[in-house]
């Protein structure tokens, strides 16, 4: 299949790539300047899909990780990084929320995109590190030494086709495949339809390991990815069973399809409210709905309690 139309509908534009490029430049400009001037030992560096030019067209976050010296105690990483993002949010007038990860990182919007402040260690390998955000910068890089030109548009193939079939995203309430994922997919297979084909023979446990480092017995997973940046890690890790079976069998799904194109776009239900509830009267189903407000907490601190919460009701 030919999928120059499909790639002009979901790459960034130009325009967003020179905008979303000056931004990060000068957000990263601003926060090594300061930390040159204010003598911190730490370097600002872009990370995530941006960094590694895999984002979806509208989809361009910025991920600034301040990398502090591996001898800065950690009281000191949290406090001088949360410092200079307040300082970089206050001279681009933006307003700074804080999250919390293995420790509190600031989000915020700066000129319509979507920013992550996150203060981490300076590492060289997986060995040295001392937290789980350390490792992004070394994902970041591999991912940029390791994707062969044209790549990147295979990647974007992949992403969008997860995304349409409810795939995408390794976050608690998905419990799909994440970025870094999809981009060791291509490295391994080549390409979107190969590692497609690919995927309709996994089986559960199926193993992928770019570096053969020879760990994928220590785990117990649907799929079993070992981080090529750490030998100790299943970048699979959060990809649930019913999300690794939906990709395999939308990959079969699509394999043997004639219309291959609807795969990259919506799915138009055509849902109509008055059907709806004549179906449940035909079926003389019941409906029990709870509505409640929600706690001001992360969200992969919410999803989890809200799935406990469903079963226990069950």
């Amino acid at each position: 299949m030919d999928y120059k139309d499909i790639l002009d509908e979901i790459k960034p534009t130009q325009k967003e790539k020179d905008k979303v490029g000056e931004v990060s430049n000068k957000l990263l400009d601003f926060l090594n300047d300061k930390c040159h001037v204010d003598n911190i030992d730490a370097q600002a560096v872009l990370g995530g899909s941006v960094a590694k030019k895999t984002y979806l067209r509208g989809k361009s976050d910025i991920d600034i990780f301040i990398a502090f010296s591996l001898t800065t105690d950690k009281q000191d990483l949290k406090k001088t990084g949360l410092d200079l993002a307040h300082q970089c949010c206050d001279v681009f007038d933006a307003v700074p929320n804080h999250q919390f990860a293995s420790h509190p990182y600031v989000t915020t919007e700066i000129e319509g995109f979507e920013v992550d402040f996150v203060p981490c260690y300076r590492i060289n390998d997986g060995s040295q590190l001392k937290s789980a955000v350390d490792r992004t910068i070394l994902h970041t890089k591999y991912v940029q030494a390791n994707l062969a030109e044209g790549q990147n548009d295979e990647v974007l193939l992949l992403k969008r086709f997860m995304d349409m079939t409810g795939t995408y995203g390794s976050e608690f309430k998905v419990g799909g495949f994440a970025g870094y994922l999809c981009e060791l997919l291509i490295i391994q297979y080549g390409t979107f339809e190969n590692t497609l084909k690919e995927a309709s023979e996994w089986r559960y446990g199926h193993i992928i390991d770019l570096k053969e480092y020879g760990t994928a017995k220590n785990f117990n997973d649907p799929l079993i990815c070992i981080d090529p940046t750490d030998k100790n890690r299943n970048v699979g890790a959060a990809l649930r069973l019913d999300k690794f079976s939906q990709f395999i069998q939308s990959a079969r799904n699509y394999l043997d399809s004639n219309k291959k194109d609807q795969y990259f776009f919506p799915l138009n239900k055509k849902l109509d409210k008055d059907n709806i509830l004549n179906e449940f009267k035909r079926r003389e189903s019941n409906l029990i709905a709870i509505k409640f407000d929600i706690p001001e907490i992360p969200l992969d601190t919410l999803h989890p309690q809200i799935k406990k919460t469903s079963d226990s009701l069950r």
